[in-house]
Protein backbone atom coordinates (compact mmCIF):
# COMPACT_ATOMS: atom_id res chain seq x y z
CA UNK A 1 0.00 0.00 0.00
CA UNK A 2 1.45 3.56 -1.10
CA UNK A 3 2.09 5.92 1.50
CA UNK A 4 -0.65 8.40 -0.84
CA UNK A 5 -3.34 5.36 -0.34
CA UNK A 6 -6.97 6.30 1.28
CA UNK A 7 -7.38 4.50 4.53
CA UNK A 8 -11.16 4.08 5.98
CA UNK A 9 -11.13 2.78 9.41
CA UNK A 10 -13.94 1.08 11.27
CA UNK A 11 -14.88 1.26 15.41
CA UNK A 12 -17.58 -1.66 16.68
CA UNK A 13 -17.86 0.74 20.14
CA UNK A 14 -18.76 -1.37 23.18
CA UNK A 15 -20.37 0.21 25.97
CA UNK A 16 -18.16 -0.72 28.93
CA UNK A 17 -14.34 0.09 28.70
CA UNK A 18 -13.60 -3.19 30.05
CA UNK A 19 -15.24 -4.78 27.11
CA UNK A 20 -14.16 -5.70 23.50
CA UNK A 21 -14.23 -3.42 21.07
CA UNK A 22 -13.60 -4.02 17.40
CA UNK A 23 -11.39 -2.00 15.03
CA UNK A 24 -10.34 -2.25 11.44
CA UNK A 25 -8.80 -0.62 8.25
CA UNK A 26 -9.43 -0.72 4.31
CA UNK A 27 -7.60 0.66 1.97
CA UNK A 28 -9.03 2.85 -1.33
CA UNK A 29 -9.09 -0.79 -3.23
CA UNK A 30 -10.67 -2.06 -0.73
CA UNK A 31 -7.77 -4.33 1.09
CA UNK A 32 -8.02 -5.18 4.40
CA UNK A 33 -4.98 -2.90 6.13
CA UNK A 34 -5.76 -4.77 9.67
CA UNK A 35 -8.26 -6.10 12.06
CA UNK A 36 -7.98 -6.12 16.05
CA UNK A 37 -9.43 -6.26 19.32
CA UNK A 38 -8.70 -3.21 22.16
CA UNK A 39 -10.62 -1.97 25.36
CA UNK A 40 -9.04 1.40 26.38
CA UNK A 41 -9.95 4.47 24.31
CA UNK A 42 -6.65 5.35 24.43
CA UNK A 43 -6.02 1.95 22.05
CA UNK A 44 -8.69 3.01 20.19
CA UNK A 45 -7.37 6.78 19.14
CA UNK A 46 -3.76 5.15 18.94
CA UNK A 47 -4.70 3.25 16.18
CA UNK A 48 -6.70 5.96 14.38
CA UNK A 49 -3.49 8.67 14.97
CA UNK A 50 -1.35 5.84 13.40
CA UNK A 51 -3.52 4.95 10.13
CA UNK A 52 -4.47 9.15 9.83
CA UNK A 53 -7.89 7.30 7.68
CA UNK A 54 -9.84 9.66 5.60
CA UNK A 55 -13.40 8.48 7.30
CA UNK A 56 -14.16 6.37 10.53
CA UNK A 57 -17.67 4.66 10.50
CA UNK A 58 -18.26 4.17 14.37
CA UNK A 59 -20.90 1.37 15.34
CA UNK A 60 -22.35 3.24 18.18
CA UNK A 61 -24.79 6.06 18.52
CA UNK A 62 -23.10 9.38 17.82
CA UNK A 63 -25.72 12.03 18.70
CA UNK A 64 -29.16 12.03 21.21
CA UNK A 65 -33.03 12.54 20.41
CA UNK A 66 -33.84 15.96 20.49
CA UNK A 67 -37.35 16.04 20.98
CA UNK A 68 -38.19 17.83 17.62
CA UNK A 69 -40.20 14.60 16.76
CA UNK A 70 -41.81 14.27 19.93
CA UNK A 71 -40.18 12.16 21.87
CA UNK A 72 -36.49 11.94 23.56
CA UNK A 73 -36.49 7.83 23.75
CA UNK A 74 -35.28 7.51 19.79
CA UNK A 75 -34.30 9.32 17.01
CA UNK A 76 -35.66 9.35 13.72
CA UNK A 77 -32.82 7.41 12.04
CA UNK A 78 -33.66 4.42 14.29
CA UNK A 79 -37.90 4.96 13.61
CA UNK A 80 -37.05 5.22 9.73
CA UNK A 81 -34.99 2.29 10.01
CA UNK A 82 -37.43 0.21 11.29
CA UNK A 83 -39.91 1.54 8.83
CA UNK A 84 -37.57 0.04 6.26
CA UNK A 85 -37.68 -3.31 7.78
CA UNK A 86 -34.16 -2.61 9.71
CA UNK A 87 -34.97 -2.97 14.11
CA UNK A 88 -32.43 -1.00 15.72
CA UNK A 89 -31.77 -0.28 19.59
CA UNK A 90 -32.88 3.39 20.53
CA UNK A 91 -30.13 5.82 22.06
CA UNK A 92 -31.87 5.87 24.88
CA UNK A 93 -31.73 2.10 25.22
CA UNK A 94 -27.74 2.67 24.94
CA UNK A 95 -27.02 5.25 27.14
CA UNK A 96 -23.81 4.30 28.46
CA UNK A 97 -22.47 3.27 24.86
CA UNK A 98 -23.89 6.78 23.73
CA UNK A 99 -21.97 8.84 26.28
CA UNK A 100 -18.95 6.86 25.41
CA UNK A 101 -18.73 7.25 21.35
CA UNK A 102 -19.69 10.79 22.06
CA UNK A 103 -16.80 11.67 23.70
CA UNK A 104 -13.92 9.94 21.35
CA UNK A 105 -16.10 11.52 19.20
CA UNK A 106 -15.26 15.04 21.05
CA UNK A 107 -11.70 13.80 21.14
CA UNK A 108 -11.11 12.77 17.76
CA UNK A 109 -13.55 15.20 15.43
CA UNK A 110 -11.23 17.77 14.93
CA UNK A 111 -9.06 15.91 12.93
CA UNK A 112 -11.07 13.23 11.60
CA UNK A 113 -14.58 13.03 9.47
CA UNK A 114 -16.56 10.41 11.54
CA UNK A 115 -19.81 9.10 10.53
CA UNK A 116 -22.38 6.69 12.48
CA UNK A 117 -23.16 3.20 10.86
CA UNK A 118 -25.09 0.18 11.63
CA UNK A 119 -22.98 -3.16 10.66
CA UNK A 120 -27.06 -5.01 10.87
CA UNK A 121 -28.32 -2.41 7.77
CA UNK A 122 -25.04 -2.56 5.79
CA UNK A 123 -25.32 -6.62 6.18
CA UNK A 124 -29.34 -6.50 4.56
CA UNK A 125 -27.88 -3.74 1.76
CA UNK A 126 -25.14 -6.71 0.77
CA UNK A 127 -27.74 -8.85 0.76
CA UNK A 128 -26.66 -11.20 3.86
CA UNK A 129 -29.21 -13.67 5.33
CA UNK A 130 -30.67 -12.96 8.43
CA UNK A 131 -30.08 -15.13 11.32
CA UNK A 132 -32.51 -17.56 10.62
CA UNK A 133 -31.96 -21.51 12.09
CA UNK A 134 -28.11 -20.85 12.46
CA UNK A 135 -25.93 -20.73 15.21
CA UNK A 136 -23.85 -17.59 16.32
CA UNK A 137 -20.84 -19.22 15.17
CA UNK A 138 -22.70 -20.28 11.44
CA UNK A 139 -23.78 -17.05 11.02
CA UNK A 140 -20.03 -15.54 11.79
CA UNK A 141 -19.08 -18.10 9.04
CA UNK A 142 -21.55 -16.80 6.50
CA UNK A 143 -20.53 -13.04 7.22
CA UNK A 144 -16.95 -13.42 7.02
CA UNK A 145 -18.13 -15.25 3.49
CA UNK A 146 -20.01 -13.09 2.07
CA UNK A 147 -17.77 -10.42 3.19
CA UNK A 148 -15.05 -11.61 1.45
CA UNK A 149 -16.60 -10.73 -1.85
CA UNK A 150 -16.59 -6.97 -1.15
CA UNK A 151 -13.40 -6.37 1.03
CA UNK A 152 -10.19 -8.21 -0.51
CA UNK A 153 -7.59 -9.80 1.59
CA UNK A 154 -10.03 -11.15 4.01
CA UNK A 155 -8.96 -14.12 5.78
CA UNK A 156 -10.72 -17.61 5.35
CA UNK A 157 -13.50 -18.65 7.39
CA UNK A 158 -12.13 -22.13 7.35
CA UNK A 159 -8.47 -21.16 8.90
CA UNK A 160 -9.55 -17.68 10.92
CA UNK A 161 -13.10 -17.57 11.98
CA UNK A 162 -12.89 -13.48 12.97
CA UNK A 163 -15.33 -12.45 16.00
CA UNK A 164 -18.42 -10.39 15.79
CA UNK A 165 -16.66 -7.42 17.26
CA UNK A 166 -14.15 -8.06 14.31
CA UNK A 167 -16.57 -8.10 11.54
CA UNK A 168 -18.67 -5.55 12.67
CA UNK A 169 -15.52 -3.32 12.76
CA UNK A 170 -14.57 -4.37 9.12
CA UNK A 171 -18.37 -3.68 8.17
CA UNK A 172 -17.91 -0.34 9.49
CA UNK A 173 -15.16 0.39 7.47
CA UNK A 174 -16.48 -0.54 4.37
CA UNK A 175 -19.78 1.77 4.82
CA UNK A 176 -17.66 4.88 5.61
CA UNK A 177 -15.29 3.65 2.22
CA UNK A 178 -18.72 3.53 0.02
CA UNK A 179 -19.64 6.79 2.05
CA UNK A 180 -16.34 8.15 0.61
CA UNK A 181 -17.64 6.79 -3.07
CA UNK A 182 -20.87 8.69 -2.81
CA UNK A 183 -22.51 5.25 -2.10
CA UNK A 184 -24.55 5.43 0.81
CA UNK A 185 -27.86 7.32 2.16
CA UNK A 186 -28.18 8.81 5.45
CA UNK A 187 -31.06 8.02 7.37
CA UNK A 188 -32.61 10.49 9.87
CA UNK A 189 -32.64 14.02 10.73
CA UNK A 190 -29.57 15.79 9.60
CA UNK A 191 -29.67 17.86 12.69
CA UNK A 192 -30.36 15.40 14.99
CA UNK A 193 -27.88 12.52 13.78
CA UNK A 194 -28.16 10.05 10.68
CA UNK A 195 -26.93 6.86 10.11
CA UNK A 196 -25.13 5.99 7.30
CA UNK A 197 -26.53 2.96 4.86
CA UNK A 198 -25.11 1.70 1.86
CA UNK A 199 -27.73 2.81 -1.26
CA UNK A 200 -29.69 0.01 -2.87
CA UNK A 201 -28.14 -1.59 -6.11
CA UNK A 202 -24.71 -0.12 -5.09
CA UNK A 203 -22.50 -2.97 -6.08
CA UNK A 204 -23.35 -1.96 -10.13
CA UNK A 205 -21.13 1.55 -9.14
CA UNK A 206 -18.38 -0.54 -7.41
CA UNK A 207 -15.12 -0.29 -9.12
CA UNK A 208 -12.76 -3.26 -9.11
Amino acid sequence: MSARSKVFFGVDLAGKIDEITGIAAISEKRELIFVNEVKPDIAIKNYIDYHRPVIIGFDAPLSIPNGKYGTYASRKCERDLSSLGIPSFGTSMLAQLTFRALTIKKALSQKYQIIEIYPYATKVRLGMPKKENKTAEEMREVVQSKLSRYVKNMPRASRVQLSIHALDAILAAYTAFLFHSDLTEGIGDSQEGQIYIPVQNFKKHLKN
